[in-house]
């Protein structure tokens, strides 16, 4: 039977969603290069043209691209932030695992008082 006030936690599968969330980080880390060059253009021609009508198009388009660019920038960098704290909190969970271990092992006995 289930109880929904347990919670259990497995160190080593914690440790693991961080590295996995790492390899999300540097999909989306190089989305952004993709990115970056599929729209890159030549200031001296741009496919739009130098006519008015592109003068009309890269003042709404630069904007929007740079702001698209920083964006996904942006997540790549929280993503990876989110897999470094996940990786922490397994590493501080195992550590504390330990510790507890550690110290429940070197409790005396309750009959003899000697500590093993």
């Amino acid at each position: 039977m289930a109880d929904e006030n347990l919670l259990v936690a497995d160190p080593s599968r914690i440790k693991a969603g961080g590295a996995a969330t790492d390899q999300v980080a540097d999909l989306t880390d190089h989305a952004a290069e993709e990115y970056q060059n599929a729209t890159a253009y030549d200031v001296q021609d741009p496919a739009w043209g130098n006519d008015p009508y592109g003068s009309a198009y890269v003042q709404n388009y630069l904007p929007a691209h740079r702001q698209m660019l920083e964006g996904i920038k942006s997540l790549a960098k929280a993503v990876a932030a989110a897999g470094a704290l996940t990786t922490q909190a397994g590493r501080s969970l195992d550590n504390a695992q330990n510790s507890n271990t550690e110290a429940i092992n070197n409790m005396p006995d309750p009959h003899t008082g000697i500590r093993k």
